[in-house]
């Protein structure tokens, strides 16, 4: 296969100190960038840790690009959860890494729905919560659960790292059941409450509040506007108002601004700005 035979001249140049050389790779590397994962699979010997730290490196620049370039393009799509889905596959699919396409993230969520179907059939949205959130009667564990050991992590705003490992921020577990939920013709919000995302669910009647960080715990509406310490006048109006895309995605980006500013990752943390900035003069 032409792909993977120039992929097997290219590693070879891997480790060349000329820069004239290494620019020509990058370039050969971002042409193939989209099959790139596909022909890795096809070498004799897969690529070492080094090797794979110089890929990333070289493909780094253009991913950035591509990114820059793509976003803002959910806002074209019909319907709020296509929209939300878009916008998150974008932004985990950079935190992923090279190896990984946005359209990924529709893949892995779908399997997760699949399984959520074999295992339960259909289910409301308070099984579903259940099912993700609440512990298992054999382990003790929940599928889903908050990340309470590394709460700032930037991981925390992947959905690729948060279905493979289970754990998560307030606002990547809403997103996830609002995602897996229309999956189900369930249809679940957010709601953009201060300092703790929440899901937003109607439910026999009734305006829910769902806290997915700590076991998918199920609050009256009424109840949290009220007796919560932040509560005031406009509490309520704020819990009535469904959070958009748009403000979900606003805050994934200002928790990763926080998040990189911790780490001293202040090349990320701009770039992340960067993408707020568009969206908010989108």
């Amino acid at each position: 296969m032409p792909g993977v035979l120039q992929l097997r001249h290219l590693r070879k140049l891997l480790d060349d100190d000329s820069e004239v050389v290494r620019e020509a790779v990058r370039r050969e590397l971002v042409g193939m960038r989209r099959e790139l994962p596909e022909f890795l699979e096809m070498l004799d010997d897969p690529l070492t840790p080094e090797e794979e730290r110089v890929v990333a490196g070289l493909l780094e620049p253009a991913r950035r690009t591509e990114l820059e370039e793509m976003w803002m393009r959910w806002r074209w799509l019909e319907g709020e959860h296509a929209q939300l889905e878009e916008g998150l596959s974008q932004l985990s699919a950079f935190l992923n890494g090279w190896k990984t396409q946005p359209a990924d993230l529709t893949r892995c969520l779908d399997l997760l729905a699949r399984q959520a179907f074999d295992e339960r059939g259909r289910m409301t949205a308070h099984e579903l919560a259940e099912w993700l959130f609440s512990p298992a009667p054999d382990t003790g564990v929940a599928r889903f659960r908050g990340n309470t050991k590394d709460y700032y992590s930037p991981e925390n705003s992947n959905l690729f790292w948060v279905i493979e490992t289970g754990l998560g921020n307030p606002i990547s577990l809403c997103c996830l059941y609002r995602l897996l939920g229309h999956r189900f013709g369930l249809d679940i919000g957010g709601c953009n409450f201060p300092g703790h995302f929440l899901a937003r669910v109607m439910h026999q009647g009734r305006l829910w509040l769902v806290d997915c960080f700590n076991r998918g715990r199920f609050m009256h509406a009424g109840d949290v506007s009220k007796h919560h310490p932040a509560a005031n006048p406009s509490m309520d109006d704020l819990v009535q108002e469904p959070a958009t895309p748009d403000g979900t995605l606003l805050r994934i980006l200002r928790n990763l601004d926080e998040a990189f500013t911790r780490l001293n990752n202040f090349t990320d943390r701009q770039f992340m700005r960067r993408l707020a900035v568009k969206l908010m003069d989108g």
